[in-house]
């Protein structure tokens, strides 16, 4: 290889580097944590995290209105998709506030158990969320029904790399039961 070409590949390696680090210390200097990014939204004010829950769900549905677009007849269950969509993240930013100003877990059994609680938690907003888009899905068109699956699917915390659909940010860390460690819930 050329070394013209070499300093070259080393040059933009060296600047992705650097611009990348300019973005996490704009970002309050928040990399990448061992739970895959999370250590941004663990170290903020409850008020700081609901007001980012918030902005972030908001800009998914602005991004998914304009994607669908939907035609007059299916705006009112579009808002009313929306607004469910909305009280779901707000009831999940509450819910991870209060499990914070609860504190640690002090024993395996009491970390479970706090586990077990949020499992519940989830499987039963999960069935209510389910309901709502059931009931948004029925009033799209077939090619309206792609795209939204498409964004849906972007949706998740990890826009599309495996994501899980809209968790608003919620879930991700580790899967392979590293979760259960010292300090985890």
């Amino acid at each position: 290889m050329k070394k013209w070409i070499r300093t070259s590949i080393a040059t933009a390696l060296i600047a992705a580097g650097a611009i990348g680090s300019t973005a996490a210390l704009a970002w309050g200097g928040h990399c990448d944590g061992p739970r895959g990014g999370k250590s941004g939204w663990s170290q903020m004010a409850p008020e700081q995290m609901k007001a980012k829950m918030a902005e972030r769900a908001e800009l998914h549905m602005a991004r998914l209105e304009l994607a669908l677009a939907l035609t007059p007849e299916q705006k009112p269950a579009f808002e009313s998709f929306k607004t469910d969509m909305k009280a779901r993240a707000e009831r999940m930013a509450t819910a991870m506030a209060e499990r914070r100003a609860a504190g640690q877990p002090k024993t395996a059994i009491e970390r479970m158990q706090r586990m077990e609680e949020m499992g519940t938690l989830r499987q039963a907003e999960m069935a209510q969320a389910r309901k709502s888009v059931e009931s948004f899905y029925a009033t799209l068109s077939d090619a309206q029904k792609t795209v939204f699956d498409a964004e849906f699917q972007k949706m998740g915390p990890r826009g599309g790399q495996g994501g899980h659909g809209m968790h608003g940010g919620m879930g991700g860390g580790p899967r392979d039961g590293s979760g259960m460690g010292p300090g985890r819930s």
